[in-house]
């Protein structure tokens, strides 16, 4: 509540303090109300803002009306009592109640905290008293209406100020940030120099009879607007409280009040001269104006500089974030990993509230004309004129900043690298797989080779001794009974070494078409009898019309043969195998259906592996041979259980077949036979 009748250096400098003050609460009003969520911290923190604008503003008008009208009309007296009173009023307990609210991060007592900021509202309920004396006599000045409570409003504010200083003193030892160490230092110590300030000024001496005194009162209104300077600083360079500003806003704005202080001291300056007849007014503001010439270079380097550390100060963080997304693609080779890191980490770097990533399928309709939904932002990523995928953004304020807007384009301008990186990762990946695969398949097809060689012979051999024994008359029943088991055993070994090469050694003549139809019926020829023995019925409609495909017909064969083999084991007494052919335009489906026990689920992704089997005395060949012949003639083996529409039981294996012109008759004729160990 300042008051000045005469422009003189002293009232000029309280003119430049308040009016800084006023731009400087006022624009962080702005920034606080510009953000999309505001927390109860934001709010209280916008309102003491808003009560240290009022004082600025407050004593800014008085002043102001001072030097215009001397007395002023009682409106503009009142008012500009009553602004600058209410704002300083609200400042102690709404600066102890931000504090106190900052502090809950750091898990103080609840209970202190609501005692200490009840403790400071208390002196509010004497506010009515200090508006009544403050408009009772408008003709006194605003320091004399108020005398007998100058006393008590000043304790109070000096009490504020030591409780936020404590406060901040303890925050300072809680953070582990150093920037926001030195935060809370610079901060509590700009409070503590504040307090020293007013005991020395309006404790240690007499309060003075009008206005709010000299230099040093001016110069302690100048100190208090520093915290805020502070907290500005601070949001603006470390996103304190998660707010968001934009650098170039910033810039504008400091320049825009710059501009208008000078003018308004073109102004005050031009009059004073003028009212002393030392220089005409338009001389004063031409020789001002023109002095901005000799400071245009060097403010015109300063800007440059500023604006090049704004431009590396938001690239360089989006350039780490980019080689790190770079990094990670490298390690996973995986886009759904890659996917996930970036969703998570870049509403962290780039201060948004969401961000998804849409790659390939995801991303469908992507370059439809349609616009995104509102507060969201889509950022199209492109390689050439192919379109891979968009980011989807949602920001946190109601709009994406300028510096936010060219982070994303950025981002999105690098994402396709890393996309491309990990999908050539996963093929080299998938290549290594398969060279390792087929590797291992060239031994084992090497070593089942030798077996073939080294074993079977001898087997044959011991084979036919058994058998020649088996059929002498002169030997007990328990000897050729004997005979017989070591028979079957015989054909059991072979019968898997057989199944070992099967496996190992790709099929002949993968080139030639066949008939699937043909190859079917042969297969159930030669498994009939079985199905007989263990009363299995077989289902098969076979087309009369041919059903050529492609892959040769050792790989169809064998198909179809282990396939048959399989859903026989699987099938109890009395049970049904169903086999149908599905052609059309593409291929031909060969379905083979059993109503056995079924697979559970946890076995489901097992039973194409190799040597896997649940059943005593199986090989585990029998459904890798299918998985792998299928995937040779490049068609796909599928596993439907349980096949039964009511979940009880029974697979359904489905293998597709590539379709090809019409088996020759030469083909035919010079066919594989069919091995005894796939019946």
């Amino acid at each position: 509540m300042d008051v000045a009748f005469e422009l003189t250096p002293l009232v000029a400098g309280k003119l430049i303090v308040y009016s800084l003050g006023s731009l400087v609460h006022l624009f962080l009003m702005v920034l606080i109300l510009g953000q999309r969520r505001l927390r109860r911290l934001e709010w209280l923190l916008f309102a003491l803002m808003a009560a240290l604008f009022m004082w600025n503003a407050g004593n800014l008008l008085a002043l102001n009306v001072g030097l215009f009208y001397g007395v002023g009309p009682n409106v503009l007296s009142a008012l500009s009592r009553l602004v600058p009173a209410l704002g300083l009023l609200l400042i102690p307990p709404l600066m102890v109640h931000v504090h106190a609210q900052y502090a809950t991060q750091f898990h103080h007592s609840p209970t202190a905290r609501r005692a200490l900021v009840a403790l400071f509202y208390a002196p509010l309920l004497g506010a009515a008293w200090v508006f009544g004396r403050l408009l009772g006599r408008l003709e006194l000045d605003p320091v004399i209406s108020i005398r007998q409570f100058a006393g008590p409003l000043v304790v109070w504010l000096i009490a504020s100020l030591l409780a936020s200083a404590a406060l901040n003193l303890d925050f300072r030892r809680r953070t582990d940030d150093p920037r926001f160490i030195r935060f809370h230092s610079w901060l509590a110590g700009l409070q503590l120099l504040l307090v020293a300030g007013v005991v020395a000024t309006y404790v240690a001496r007499p309060l003075p009879f009008q206005g709010l005194g000299g230099w040093f009162p001016t110069f302690l209104m100048l100190v208090g607007i520093f915290p805020s300077v502070l907290m500005g600083y601070s949001i603006f360079r470390y996103n304190f409280l998660e707010l968001r500003v934009q650098r170039n806003l910033v810039y504008s704005i400091v320049a825009i009040f710059a501009l208008l202080i000078y003018v308004n001291v073109i102004r005050r300056v031009s009059g004073h001269l003028e009212l002393r007849n030392i220089l005409p007014s338009a001389v004063t503001e031409g020789v001002m104006i023109f002095a901005l010439v000799v400071f245009l270079e060097p403010v015109k380097k300063q800007i440059n500089r500023l604006l090049h550390a704004a431009f590396v100060s938001q690239v360089a963080p989006i350039q780490r974030f980019a080689v790190e997304i770079q990094e990670y693609a490298k390690q996973s080779g995986d886009v759904e990993a890659l996917k996930r890191f970036i969703e998570l980490r870049a509403p962290r770097e780039l201060f948004l509230e969401r961000v998804i990533l849409r790659v390939g399928e995801d991303a469908a309709g992507m370059e439809s004309p349609s616009l995104p939904p509102p507060k969201e932002h889509w950022f199209p990523i492109r390689r050439g004129d192919e379109v891979l995928g968009r980011l989807e953004v949602s920001p946190l304020a109601p709009e994406l900043s300028g510096d936010q807007f060219g982070a994303l384009e950025l981002l999105a301008d690098q994402l396709p690298a890393a996309l491309e990186l990990c999908h050539l990762i996963a093929d080299k990946v998938r290549l290594e797989r398969e060279l390792a695969e087929k590797a291992k398949l060239a031994f084992l097809g090497e070593m089942a080779t030798r077996i073939a060689h080294n074993v079977k012979n001898p087997l044959s051999s011991m084979k036919t001794l058994v058998q020649l024994l088996e059929e002498d008359a002169s030997l007990p029943d328990r000897a050729r009974q004997d005979c017989r088991l070591v028979t079957q055993e015989i054909d059991r070994l072979d019968h898997n070494i057989s199944q070992v090469l099967r496996y190992a050694k790709p099929a002949r003549d993968k080139d030639r078409p066949v008939d699937l139809a043909m190859v079917v019926s042969r297969a159930l020829g030669l498994i009939r009898a079985e199905a007989a023995r263990r009363e299995v019925a077989i289902e098969f409609k076979p087309d009369l019309a041919p059903c050529p495909v492609e892959g040769g017909e050792e790989a169809a064969s064998d198909v179809v043969s282990n396939l048959l083999v399989n859903a026989l084991e699987a099938s109890p007494n009395g049970g049904i195998i169903r086999v149908a052919l599905i052609q059309d335009a593409a291929g031909t489906d060969l379905w083979v259906e059993d109503n056995g026990s079924g697979i559970p689920p946890e076995l489901r992704e097992r039973i194409f592996e190799p040597f896997f089997t649940t059943r005593p005395g199986g090989t585990g060949l029998g459904l890798a041979i299918v998985a792998r012949r299928a995937e040779e003639v490049g068609g796909a083996v599928e596993c439907v259980s349980p096949a039964a529409e009511d979940g009880h039981g029974g697979s359904r294996f489905k293998v597709r077949f590539r379709r090809a012109g019409p088996a020759g008759e030469n083909s035919r004729k010079e066919s594989y036979a069919l091995h005894p160990d796939c019946g």
